[in-house]
Parts: structure tokens; sequence; C-alpha cells
């Protein structure tokens, strides 16, 4: 029994039977109703005080409870309580009830009897029932206002029975009306007459809403959810709507409420568009592109196209952020972005695979041909031949590209294989290259794949892998020092192979790691045999640039520890490229390993980038004079001179200096006049595995230690006729010393003395009257080289001297310049022109290279600096240059100081 809405009845009766009579008929009229007894009127009283009732039932025959007596007792202390008396009808029933309608005293309707009173009561119960319905109707419209969004009740035939104020809210702020979507109208019909106009963007929402409330109404559904968009001309939003079931009216209606999701869906919408762009650029990512790639190849499948897609790769990306910082690098790259979506067809997609990777899908190609592809994404690397401007410096910036049409079963993974196989090739031949994947290529790419899966089985079984170590001897005594640690792969099938051969795979596919903890920890395992005469040797290990994160420092430690090999007696070497990956990482790298008591080594020395730049940040314990430059010792001025440059530049380091690849006593014997310390190449012995170390070792003993003297003289050679006659016809056509000197190593191969051709090998088998200009008092224009890397500043002076008859010659940076004077063995540069403001101090460096140079110190230097000062050579020596020209530029006082100096040469010296 609901108890909030039975009736609450109190009987005054003393227990006779007469009394239980009455009680047993009140009973059988209201069974629901909670009859409380009492035997006197003073109990009654008692529990009226705490109890209240509907009605008090006062039984005539009571004892001291006549009506009078229980009349005044209740106007007295519960004057709101109805009361009603009980007489009996002599028949043994009650004949009559009477209400007591007011403090008046009793009221005997004419002709009242039981049935009367019968209705009284029932009529009270009635209206207690309904002042429950209403306070429950009271309560679910509070429940109803009291949610933020719009709510509405269904009955089973989906009228709206009832309304929340939001909804009423929401109806009006989108101009609907009561008799629109108020109580009353049918929810249905409301859905269905959205739905009726199929070209109406709503269509198919309102039927999916009006599909889910039939199912709940139905009962074959327990609950409906439905998101939806509800757009005004002023504003995007969107709602869920939501189903539940729920008793009205005695059926099965429904509560339907819409909530505003539209913040939720726009932030899930954005986290979705971040999640498939690049943050930068806002370009498709590679997932994005890839899923791009399987759709158009489907496509084209269908209607008979074809399908390319274009990997462009920007070469040494880190050197525009070493330029301008990595803000100007994004710069650099927002810009890129735009040039290449500016020359993309309608349809195309580019997309950023990496931060300096881009790739490119073409859609609806010509399929009798793939040069279509290639010729498209000859137009994008062209867009990148002018520089792109970072606060007034100009950047330049290079790509190679690697294309690859779709063929009939390729899947989208084999086809992105394929570009990026064609990218290695188009990089490996240098900037602004486009190579199409074919059938040669991908007899490279599966033989690739192979070795890499084959050295995943030898690093399992590291029995394969070898290491060989090849000697390292102080060059002022010859006695062996050191050892460098080279690793051989024992291949089943392709024999024994150099790093040269694998290396570069295990850097493409991560293996560089594991192969280099395992080279490091067989190198400190074979110490204790890496001795002489009882002395421990030093063991130089070669750390990639993959290799070079926060890791490597760790991994080093390790393996000292687990070794016992004293820290000091492990060099670390690493090749330039690998110290300009990323400046700061690698100074807190390189001093992690410092502190560890570990030996720091560049290899390679002065083929890298910007070396000079970065090497006074870096923790640096020896430099190692490539082989290049050493086998041109004798034949080379130029290399000659470089190995000085190198000698001097560790000495006032404090570092020690190694000479790779010496393969003569004359090698042997200049490196040792310039001062360097150590060398190591096949004239004292090759890399040997460690079974024969201790006979390299004996090997070495036997080479003599050449005296300290002047440096050996280099000697003229007789050229092959057509040799002769390729250097004059080149020479005569104006190409310049490089250039003739590569195609003397392509066509001819090595010079008579073993080793490359260079420019000064070149210039010095030129015959006088055909001598490079400058060298033999040619009639000629002077020449300026002009050393900017701002395009505009490169420009005004380039057609400012020529217009006063100068031949000019243009470099963007320090280092361009010197390779550029260096080219030949004599100066044809008449005026050196720098600008003050070349980026990271490379204008000092340059001024001061020139002066550092035997074959340089005297052409003159014109400096191009700012009036107010403050540029990267305000404390140079002034000797350091010879003559200034402020910005602006004028014209007349530049060819002025330009001339001055052709004619009189320098005019200050140290």
């Amino acid at each position: 029994m609901d108890t909030r809405s039975a009736l609450h009845l109190l009987l005054i009766q003393d227990g006779s039977a007469t009394g239980e009579r009455h009680l047993e008929t009140l009973r059988h009229e209201f069974p629901n109703a909670d009859v409380h007894v009492e035997g006197c009127l003073d109990d009654a009283m008692v529990h009226l005080g705490t109890h209240p009732v509907d009605m008090v039932l006062a039984d005539q025959s009571t004892p001291g409870s006549n009506s009078a007596l229980v009349l005044r007792a209740m106007r007295t202390t519960h004057p709101g309580t109805p009361l009603m008396v009980i007489t009996d009808g002599g028949d043994g029933g009650p004949a009559l009830w009477v209400l007591v309608e007011d403090s008046r005293g009793l009221e005997r309707p004419a002709g009242s009897h039981r049935p009367v009173g019968v209705a009284v009561l029932r009529a009270l119960q009635l209206r207690r029932v309904e002042s429950e319905a209403e306070r429950y109707l009271g309560l679910a419209r509070g429940l109803l206002d009291a949610s933020p969004d719009p709510t509405c009740a269904v009955d089973a035939e989906s009228t709206i029975v009832a309304v929340n104020q939001a909804w009423r809210d929401f109806t009006a702020a989108n101009g609907g009306t009561d008799t629109e979507c108020g109580v009353g109208v049918s929810y249905l019909g409301a859905c269905d007459g959205a739905a009726g106009d199929i070209t109406d963007p709503d269509h198919l929402e309102a039927t999916l809403m009006a599909q889910g409330l039939r199912h709940v109404l139905a009962g074959s559904l327990d609950h409906f959810r439905h998101d939806y968009a509800c757009h005004s001309p002023s504003e995007s939003r969107w709602f869920t709507g939501q189903f539940s079931p729920a008793a009205i009216n005695g059926g099965r209606g429904a509560v339907i409420s819409h909530h505003d999701i539209t913040l939720a869906h726009t932030m899930e919408q954005s986290l979705a568009h971040q999640s498939l762009h690049d943050a930068l650029t806002d370009l498709p990512n590679r997932d994005l592109m890839v899923d791009r790639v399987g759709q158009a190849i489907s496509h084209s499948d269908r209607n008979g196209h074809r399908v390319a897609v274009t990997q462009i790769d920007l070469h040494h990306y880190h050197r525009v952020n070493d330029l301008v910082g990595y803000r100007g690098g994004d710069s650099v790259l927002v810009q890129v972005v735009e040039r290449l979506q500016a020359r993309l067809r309608t349809g195309d997609t580019l997309s950023s695979f990496t931060h300096n990777t881009f790739m490119v899908l073409w859609g609806e190609l010509d399929p009798d041909g793939p040069e279509t592809a290639v010729g498209l994404t000859g137009i994008l690397l062209d867009c990148l031949d002018l520089p792109f401007a970072v606060g007034g410096i100009q950047v330049p910036v290079s790509g190679s590209a690697g294309v690859s049409v779709h063929t009939p079963g390729q899947t989208v993974d084999d086809l992105l294989r394929s570009a990026d196989a064609a990218l290695l090739d188009a990089k490996s031949r240098g900037p602004g290259q486009v190579v199409l994947f074919t059938e040669q290529l991908q007899g490279a790419t599966m033989f690739r794949r192979s070795l890499e899966t084959d050295l995943v089985v030898a690093l399992s079984e590291p029995v394969q892998l070898v290491l060989h170590y090849q000697p390292v001897v102080e060059l002022a005594s010859g006695t062996v020092v050191a050892v460098e640690a080279l690793v051989r792969w024992h291949h089943p099938q392709l024999g024994l192979l150099g790093p040269d051969r694998f290396v570069p795979f295990a850097e493409e596919s991560g293996l560089i790691h594991q192969l280099g903890d395992w080279v490091l920890g067989q190198a400190l395992r074979d110490a204790p045999r890496l001795v002489q005469d009882g002395r421990e040797l030093d063991i130089a290990v070669n750390v990639s640039a993959i290799q070079m994160d926060d890791r490597v420092a760790a991994s080093v430690h390790r393996a000292l520890e687990s070794s016992g090999v004293r820290p000091q007696r492990l060099v670390v070497e690493l090749t330039e490229s690998a110290i300009v990956e990323d400046v700061d990482a690698t100074a807190a790298t390189l001093r992690d390993l410092s502190r560890l008591g570990v030996k720091i080594a560049i290899d390679d020395f002065g083929t890298g980038y910007s070396s000079l730049l970065y090497l006074r940040r870096y923790p640096v314990d020896i430099l190692k004079i490539d082989r290049e430059f050493v086998s041109g010792i004798g034949t080379s001025a130029d290399d000659e001179a470089i190995c000085r440059s190198i000698t001097g530049l560790a000495a006032g380091m404090e570092a020690t200096t190694v000479g790779e690849g010496v393969e003569t006593m004359d090698h042997y014997a200049f490196l040792r006049s310039l001062g360097c310390t150590h060398g190591q190449g096949f004239l004292w012995s090759p890399a040997v595995p460690i079974e024969r170390f201790e006979a390299a070792l004996t090997a070495c003993d036997q080479v003599p230690v050449p005296a300290a003297g002047a440096p050996v003289a280099r000697p003229r050679h007789a050229l092959d006729t057509a040799v002769t006659a390729l250097i004059a016809r080149m020479h005569l056509e104006r190409a310049p010393l490089h250039t003739v000197a590569a195609a003397l190593n392509r066509t001819v191969g090595r010079h008579p003395t073993g080793v490359a051709w260079t420019a000064g090998a070149v210039a010095r088998e030129l015959p006088a009257d055909e001598a490079p200009r400058g060298t033999q008092g040619l009639q000629r224009a002077p020449l300026a080289l002009i050393c900017t890397d701002l395009e505009p500043v490169r420009r005004l002076l380039r057609v400012d001297l020529e217009v006063a008859g100068f031949e000019v010659e243009e470099t963007r940076d320090g280092h361009d310049a010197m390779s550029r004077l260096i080219e030949s063995d004599a100066p044809a540069v008449d005026v050196i022109v720098v600008d003050s403001a070349l980026a990271s101090d490379d204008a000092r460096w340059v001024i001061a290279a020139i002066r550092g140079h035997a074959r340089l110190d005297d052409v003159p230097v014109l400096l191009v600096r700012s009036a107010a000062g403050g540029e990267p050579t305000g404390d140079l020596d002034d000797t350091a240059f010879d003559a200034v020209v402020t910005r602006p530029v004028e014209a007349a006082a530049l060819v002025a100081a330009v001339q001055a100096l052709a004619r009189g040469g320098r005019t200050r010296h140290a």
C-alpha cells in the first residue's frame, strides 16, 4: 500500500462489541485506509499531537467521548482536522455518520445515513489522491525545469504532454511557438514533417530521430541517442538527442532531451584535425596521406588513370636552423610550403611526412607514361632556386626528389617504399636531382632489404661480426699508442664486408644503436689483448650521427663499468656531420662523455660543414685529418695547406692531431714537419683482426722515423696527351678548375701520383701560356670575390662592380669563400669584399682564415659594414682588412675603394 496517498483515520471507541463492529465496517468500506484506534478521548488527543490524520471518527457510545466533548477538544487543539460522529442504528450496525462541519456544533443533513458518510470519506480520499498527484506533478515539473537541456515528455502516441522552461526558451529563440512545438503537438508528426523534403539537409536527422522514438515507444529499444547538427545562418551548433522510456498516462511514453554538444564537438573536430595534420604547416600528415593515396589508387583502378607520388627532402635543413634559429627555420618551412602549393595542379595533394620531408600525391596522370610526374616534380624543385627571406637574411634551400608511379597490383606501402628508394638515390646524386623509381632501383632496393634482414640475423648471432684494429702511431717516436676499432661482417654469401657496405643500412633501419653497442662492448672486451710491451693502448670507437642522442653517454658508462676498462683509454670518434646536426644537444652529449673521462675525436676533419663555428663549443681532444688531404701531400699545395691549417688549429686548441691514410714516408715526413702528433695508415699496418694484432705491432716497429725537416718536394709527372688536351680544352672554355678536376677523375682516373685530381693539381699541369688567369700576369679585368649571405647586398655589389669593369664572383658564406680562394695554386682574386653582417660570426672567421693562409695574406680585403657598428667584426684587428665602406653602399665609394685595392694591393699589415 502506498501510505503517501492512503487515508489516515483515528477511531475513538472503547473496544466494546459495538465499537468493534464500527471498526470492521470502516475497514470493509476503506480497505486501503490506515485506521488507528484509541480507547478514550485523552489518548486520542495525545496521538493527534504526534500523528496528524485526515479525519477523526468518534463512537457516540464510547463513555466520555460523546460528540460534544470531542468537538470541544478538537476545536481547542486541532481545529483544522475534520470530525465525524458514528451513532448506533439499533440493528447492530452504525446508523448514522454525521459530519461535524465547524465549531457551531453538529449538523445532521436531511436524510443522513451511512452512505452519506461513506461518500464524504471517499471524496476526502479522492482529494487526498489529487493532492498527491499535484505534488508529484509539481515535483516532476521542477525536475524538468531544473534541466538546462530542452526536455519534453511524450505519451504512447508521441503526443507532447509536458515541456520544461528550457524547451520553451529554445522554441522561442528559434522562432517557434507553443502550437508548433508545445504541449499537445505530436513529436513524430513534427519529425515526419521536417523529413518530408529529401533535399532538406535536416531530412536524414529528422528521419533517424523519428525512427528511434518509434522503437523506444514500441519497447524494442530501451534507449536511443543521436547526434545531429542544428545550424542557423549566424552560427553552427550540434546537439545530441536522448530518448528514454517512461510510464506516462498509464502507457509507455518517453522523456526526450536535446543536449548542446557544440563545444565538445568543436574540440573533437579540432583534435581530429590536429591528429591528421602537421602543426606548423597544417598540411596532411603521413597517416592522412597514406589514406588518401589508398583512395586515389582505388579511384584510378576504376577510371583508368595513373597515380604517382613524389617524396621531396630538403638537404641539410639543420643548417637553416643553425643560420636563423628554429623559429626562423619554421618560417622558411612555411614559405617552402607556400611555394610548393602554388605549383600544384587542382586535385594534387601536398603533405608533410617529416619536419623537412614532403610528399606529393599526383592524381589522374596520363596512363601512357610516367614522364608527367617527373616533369611536375621538376617544376616543384625549381621553386626552391630563389633563397628565402627571414629577418633580412637570404636563406638558400635545396632539395632532391624521388618519384614512384603506381602500377597494377602495387599496394600503398609498395608505392611509398618505391618513392623512398628513388629519393635515396636522388640524394646520393646531390641537390636538385629528380629520380624515377625503375626496375634497376627495385633490384637495389630488394638487395638492401635483404641485407638489412641479414644484418638483423648477424646481430642476433654476433659470430658473423668481427672487429679489426688499426694501429695509431706517435709520429715523433714511431711508437704505437692507440688503435682504432673497425667493424667487419663475415656475410655468409657476400664474404667479408667493410663498414661502408652495411653501416648506412644499419643507420636507416635503426639497427645502428644495437650495432654500436656491440662494437663498443667487443672493443672493451678485447682491451686486455690490446697492449704493447705491457703498455695499455687507447681504443678508438666510431659513433655515428644517428647514435648521438641522450642514450649514448649512458651506453658508454655501462660498457665501461661492465668491462672494467679505464675511461681514459677510450676514444669516441665522431664525424663532422654528427656534431652539427643539433649543436646544443651535441654539446651536452659530448660534455657528458667528457665527464666520464673518455676522449673525444673528430673524424675526417675539414670535410664537414661550418665545423670551425662549433668546434669551440665542444670538448674536443683529437682532430683527425681526412685521408683525402693526406693523400695530396707531395702533389697538392691546397691539401698541404689544409693539413697545415688543421695542425695549427689543433695546437691552438691544445688538442692532438691524427693524420689518416698515411701510405708513404713522404706523408710521414711532411706531417711530422708540421707538428702533427699522430698518424695511421698502410705505411704501418692495415686494420687487422685481434689474432694478427701482435704481428701488426711488429710491422709498425720496422718503419723508420724520418728526421724532422722541410716538407717534401712536389715532382711533376708526365701526362698522357689526351689528359693534356682535355685540360687545355676545358680551360680555354673557362671551366672552373674544380670542374676540370672532376672531369678528369670521371674520364681518365687518378693523377699519376695515385691520388685524385684536385683544382690545384690541374693548375700545376697547365702550360705557362694557358695558366689560370692572374697567375702569369695576363691582361685581364680585375676579379672581385663577394662574400655575403644577403641576396640584395650581393646583387647590388655585383651590378656596381660589373658596370665599373670588374669581373665578379659570388659566395654565400665564409666556408664557400675559403673553398673558392684555395681552389688554384696562385690566387686569382684581386680583391675580397666581405659583408660584416654574415650570420653566425662568419665574417670574422673568414677574414681571420684569409689572413692565416700563407697564399692569401697579400690579397686585400674590403669590409662592408654598418655605419652604426655593433656587428660581429667590431673587435677584429684593423690590420686584418684594408678598407671599409658603410651601408647603404654608394656605388662611387665602392668602386673607388675596390679599384684602389686592386691597383695597390694591401694597405695595412700587422
